[in-house]
């Protein structure tokens, strides 16, 4: 894999703040504002490290993109950490393989510190 982090939400706003967020803390960070867009980037060569995944987009929620993702055999070993503010959604992304939840509005301290944890936990995977 590739050592650039993925970030996809639909909100303008929100993707600009985690990218600033994860570059100033020394990640190379990319963001796209669709799951389209999301599973290009991860079935293509250059696959990214992690994903951070909104679940709320229109044309495609980040469940219909994980799903998407685990029928890949390359796209599936990519951890991802689910973003939204529907906290009843955790137990359903984990089924579909998501490594964290965090809910919104982000708590950026605990976004670092989770991105942190599952680079560390994919690595060792």
């Amino acid at each position: 894999m590739s050592g650039y982090i993925l970030v996809v939400d639909d909100q303008f706003g929100v993707r600009l703040l985690i990218h600033k967020v994860l570059e100033e803390s020394g990640y190379n960070v990319k963001a796209v504002a669709s799951g389209s867009e999301c599973l290009n980037h991860a079935i293509s060569l250059n696959r990214p490290s992690l994903i951070l995944l909104d679940q709320r987009m229109p044309a495609m929620t980040g469940l219909q993109v994980l799903s998407r993702l685990s029928q890949d055999d390359q796209a599936k070993d990519i951890p991802v950490i689910m973003i939204s503010a529907e906290t009843d959604l955790e137990d359903l992304a984990r089924c579909f393989g998501v490594q964290n939840f965090l809910s919104k509005p982000l708590d950026l301290n605990i976004l670092l510190k989770t991105v942190q944890e599952t680079l560390a936990g994919a690595s060792l995977g």
